[in-house]
């Protein structure tokens, strides 16, 4: 049963949001307009009309008579074309009417005129951000910073755009500099913090998120981010901790239950884990994510007859549902008993018959009895159902290559797993082997390697790399790998006779 949880992403940010962008930028606009009455116009000093038309659009502006407004400030624009500010009043009117598009092009003029006017770079930035367009509003506000260095409002915001573009490690700089400019604050050091934590830095991201937490002991947020960066730093019971401490601040939140459950499992903690998938049932009875947490947790001590038990309860409280009989046949497979697991997952099906994973499980536990040609049929009726479910994808491709069949189609099948997960070691093993079949040596060692880094601790990666360094006569190559094998699971007989093959003809080549 694989994990749906996301980890590494789950935290975002706590900025000025793009999303109110715009809302400031109309807020704006009624400051800007009240503050514009003793400003001069960039055009002759002399025009008294112009100026006057400008002070009376003004007027108008503040008195809500938008229509009227832009009429002046049109008749004072005849007067004075070269006026930046008069096409930054037109573009707020513009704004103030809901008419975006005009309220930029005004704004852009403005530029045109003066390129590091202060008051239109920050309109045409808020515009470009909150309309998505993230290079636009890049720009403006690089050249808003190059103009005030100081302005922490700049500084915040082109950091949020940063981390839209990817851009993280820019990010991190612009944070670092509003703590050293401003001062520490809990949500600075709890945004730099999961900063660090996206790009893998898990200590300086508990560093930054444990300044956050001495700053707002009492925040969920930074309890919850600690836990997750904890998690993914592979120290499961600290995190299990910070997540038992966060549950009491939102006891009624299902998903602190399943952190606490997720890291106290990872960490062998199973009485407690099963607790807490305990309190997400008792918060949210129908939670299947719980009861196959819970599942598993029983799995893991090998205790199949208590999950067998708490499934026919789960069924006989729930109904019928076909998830329940996907985890009963998993729990009948687990436990070796492959023609009940088959009859669990047939269930499903029968209550569901659109259940593309219930059909999937079935064309395993098929293989697994031995049954190749319904194995494959269910599988591809998988993919009817799901075609874009990269585990059928990737089980039929390997069954064909075991099978020296159809190697061509197997390996489309492979490639189209691995457009969907590119970075499944399980998937890049399949295609090796299926290389190997077709005889493409180099090939199949490049996506082997990359599958043996990925996933360290599976023995039949190990000895598919030693069968291609065979092939390819590198003798102690092969020997290593099918060592490495052993290492993994001592009772591969025929690995061993492998790995003596190997070690004779490494001892006599020349």
């Amino acid at each position: 049963m694989k994990s749906s949880h996301n980890l590494r992403n789950r935290f975002t940010f706590k900025p000025p949001l793009l999303a109110v962008l715009l809302s400031c930028a109309v807020a704006l606009a009624a400051g800007l307009a009240a503050g514009c009455a003793g400003a001069q116009l960039a055009g002759p000093r002399d025009d008294r009309a112009a100026y006057g038309s400008y002070l009376r659009g003004l007027l108008l502006e503040r008195s809500s008579k938008l229509p009227a407004a832009l009429d002046a400030y049109q008749s004072a624009l005849q007067r004075d074309r070269r006026s930046a500010l008069l096409h930054v009043r037109i573009g707020a009117t513009h704004l103030k009417l809901g008419k975006m598009d005009a309220a930029l092009q005004a704004f852009q003029k403005a530029l045109e005129i003066a390129p590091d006017h202060p008051d239109a770079l920050r309109w045409v930035a808020m515009l470009r951000a909150s309309q998505g367009q993230l290079e636009g509003a890049v720009d403006a506000y690089e050249r808003l910073l190059r103009l005030d260095p100081g302005d922490q409002f700049v500084i915040s915001t082109l950091a949020d755009l940063y981390v839209l573009q990817g851009r993280l490690p820019d990010a991190i700089g612009l944070y670092q500099r509003l703590i050293a400019e401003s001062g520490s604050t809990s949500q600075l050091h709890f945004n730099l913090g999961v900063l660090y934590g996206r790009i893998s830095r898990f200590d300086a991201s508990i560093e930054e998120l444990s300044r956050a937490f001495e700053l707002s002991p009492e925040s969920l947020d930074i309890r919850v981010a600690l836990g997750l960066t904890y998690e993914l730093s592979g120290r499961s019971d600290v995190a299990a901790a910070h997540y038992e401490a966060a549950i009491p601040l939102d006891p009624f939140n299902p998903r602190l239950y399943h952190h606490a459950a997720r890291s106290h499992l990872a960490a062998k903690h199973y009485a407690e884990a099963a607790a807490n998938y305990q309190s997400v049932l008792d918060l949210t009875p129908r939670d299947m994510e719980a009861i196959m947490g819970l599942v598993r947790v029983w799995l893991v001590q090998r205790r199949f007859d208590e999950a067998e038990r708490f499934l026919g309860a789960a069924v006989e409280k729930l109904g019928p549902l076909p998830e329940l009989y996907v985890v009963l046949g998993i729990v009948y497979r687990e436990a070796d008993q492959a023609q009940e697991a088959m009859r669990a997952f047939e269930q499903a099906i029968a209550q569901k018959g659109d259940y593309a994973q219930a059909h999937f499980y079935l064309a395993a536990q098929l293989d697994q009895l031995g049954r190749r040609e319904d194995a494959r049929a269910t599988l591809r009726r998988t993919l009817e159902l799901d075609p874009n479910h990269p585990d059928a994808m990737n089980y039929l491709g390997y069954m064909n290559a075991e099978a020296g069949e159809r190697l061509e189609e197997a390996k489309l099948l492979i490639e189209r797993a691995l457009e969907l997960d590119p970075d499944n070691g399980a998937y890049l093993d399949s295609l090796g082997w299926v290389c190997y079949k077709m005889g493409r040596l180099d090939e199949a060692l490049a996506h082997l390697d990359r599958a043996a880094e990925l996933i360290d601790s599976d023995p039949v990666i190990f000895d598919h790399l030693g069968e291609v360094y065979f092939s390819r006569h590198e003798y102690d190559q092969a020997a290593r790998s099918w060592k490495r094998a052993l290492e993994l699971d001592d009772t591969q007989t025929e690995v061993r006779e492998k790995l003596e093959r190997a070690m004779s003809e490494a001892a006599t080549k020349p």
